[in-house]
């Protein structure tokens, strides 16, 4: 970036857009300003992209994070273009000798925030900015901008200052390399991957929480992907090696530590903001190393999920609640298993099924599995006879069945104009006398859904994000779901999707079984196993089973 000399200051302010001399001649009044009185300079100034334009480098050599261009140097400050490509991310930084600053942006810019104490760097906040949007830069900013949007390049405007004169007001500014827990020393561009003959001094620098040392290397290896091998090497870094860094189970015990910092003892996150942050970058984390693994994109969200499903869910459902309610229903209902055929619709990995099979003395070829995902099928067979199939589908004259299961509130992923059809499908398959057993989730349960779900070994972990919404009256549970998983020395992250649940009343469930089955309905706590009266519209546990007899 060339300086400007004073023999052709004047001549080149002229040339300048309206806007951006307005903002020079307030910066050659004052020194001593603040970011916010700066902010408030460059939005009165109406600046349009049009304005800086000619400035624009989309061009911009690969290995340059982003393109860069001086538009003016007065003594103590400088007014800057970026520009930004799609993908093109700037490090971690702060901005060197700069004491007052502010950046307008001309695009759905990503920025992030950091703090940096006692040794230890971590995300403060991340959002999409607006076009038009200004922020004010501080001395102490450390910050992170960059385009994540996959068509659209943009610009953005740069002004910095010092209090005093000054060559290069950016000048040794300091870039966070959490690759390897240094500082760089820079006076040019705070780019990825630099040179090592454009690093002024290398200084020991923090140890990043997990999601800000995620988020550095997914960005560290986009950017190496895009540069020439030439540039690589210039960089003193391996690709290889950052991919193996980057995908390394060793780094497990970070991420465990910092949940743990931040959850309860029943898997509640208690800091928002750091749950936010983490999701973000996990998603990103995700996204690159399915990139890096080849994988095809499916509709099937259970596609990862399912080879993890049964550490982290089932089982310890299966211990916490599962077991026991069907063994109260088989001694309550005076039930001989070992006698009755049995359909298990949503089977998932067919844990239930076996444990019905070599506990409850089921006999193996009077067990059906069905279920929607054909990965989740894919593992059930390892265990019972299961097939893909819909529930909607079923038809009395194929089979009659003495006993009809479902576990894990399948039924309230059906669309809820379809669950009544679905719970009279069931009551049609059934023999006279026949049973539906199942377990219900109440509408109220998010207050008990835990936002951390850890493997017995920990070394399977589930990261959800529930909600409340409402869709045209109807109330749903939507849970995001994050997975971690450990494979051999790697540490797979894999996103799974959101996942919608519908919410009827308890009283309205229940209608629907007695509609359907014409015979007695009972609802019970599935934990505690208490009755759950008429008028009741929640219960402790929050999950609730549904015993229905069909006249």
């Amino acid at each position: 970036m060339k300086s400007i000399t004073s023999e052709n200051l004047s001549e080149l302010k002229n040339k300048l857009p309206d806007s951006i001399r307005q903002i020079i001649r307030e910066l050659e009044i004052s020194r001593n300003l603040k970011p916010s009185t700066m902010r408030k300079i460059i939005l009165e100034a109406g600046v349009r992209v049009e304005d800086i334009e000619p400035w624009a480098d989309y061009d911009h050599p690969i290995e340059d994070s982003y393109g860069r261009k001086l538009v003016y140097k007065g003594d103590n400050f400088e007014v800057m273009v970026m520009s930004w490509q799609a993908g093109d991310f700037s490090t971690i930084h702060d901005h060197g000798h700069t004491q007052w600053g502010a950046v307008q942006v001309f695009g759905p810019a990503e920025h992030a925030t950091f703090r940096y104490a006692n040794g230890q760097l971590s995300t403060l906040a991340r959002w999409i900015m607006e076009p038009g949007d200004v922020l004010g830069v501080h001395h102490s900013l450390i910050h992170q901008m960059g385009n994540p949007n996959q068509k659209t390049p943009f610009l953005s405007l740069h002004v910095y200052g010092d209090l005093e004169d000054i060559e290069n007001v950016t000048g040794d500014a300091r870039i966070f390399d959490l690759e390897t827990d240094n500082i760089q020393r820079i006076d040019g561009g705070v780019f990825y991957a630099l040179p090592t003959n454009q690093i002024k001094r290398i200084d020991k620098g923090p140890i990043a929480d997990f999601p800000t040392r995620t988020r550095h290397m997914v960005e560290l290896i986009r950017r190496l992907s895009k540069m020439e091998p030439q540039a690589v090497q210039n960089s003193g870094k391996d690709i290889d090696e950052t991919i193996k860094d980057f995908m390394s189970a060793d780094h497990l015990p970070t991420l465990i530590r910092d949940l743990k910092k931040h959850t309860n003892t029943n898997g509640h996150q208690t800091h928002s903001v750091f749950w936010r942050i983490l999701n973000w970058e996990l998603r990103q984390a995700a996204q690159l190393q399915d990139l890096l693994m080849e994988e095809k994109q499916t509709s099937d969200h259970f596609q990862t999920y399912a080879s993890l499903y049964d550490e982290v869910i089932c089982k310890p459902c299966m211990d916490q609640f599962m077991k026991a309610y069907l063994m109260f229903f088989a001694e309550k209902e005076k039930i001989d298993f070992s006698s009755k055929t049995i359909i298990s619709l949503g089977c998932g990995t067919g844990l239930v099924e076996s444990f019905m099979i070599n506990q409850l003395r089921v006999n193996y070829d009077s067990l059906f599995g069905m279920d929607l995902s054909e990965a989740m099928v894919n593992e059930a067979q390892k265990r019972i006879h299961a097939n893909v199939g819909d529930v909607l589908t079923l038809a009395p004259d194929v089979q009659l069945w003495d006993l009809a299961y479902s576990g894990l509130n399948v039924f309230q992923y059906i669309d809820h104009q379809n669950l009544p059809k679905a719970i009279q499908k069931t009551a049609d398959i059934l023999k006279s006398g026949g049973y539906f057993i199942g377990d219900f989730i109440t509408p109220d349960h998010i207050r008990w859904y835990p936002n951390v779900l850890f493997s017995e070994n920990q070394k399977t972990l589930s990261l959800r994000t529930p909600e409340l919404i409402e869709e045209n009256g109807i109330m749903y549970q939507r849970s995001e779901i994050i997975n971690i998983q450990t494979q051999g020395s790697d540490l797979r992250i894999s996103y799974a999707g959101k996942h919608k649940r519908y919410l009827p009343p308890i009283n309205r469930m229940r209608a629907y079984f007695e509609k359907s089955f014409g015979g007695k309905v009972e609802l019970y706590d599935a934990l505690s196993l208490e009755l759950i009266p008429e008028w009741a519209d929640s219960c402790k546990s929050t999950r609730y089973i549904v015993i229905a007899k069909k006249k």
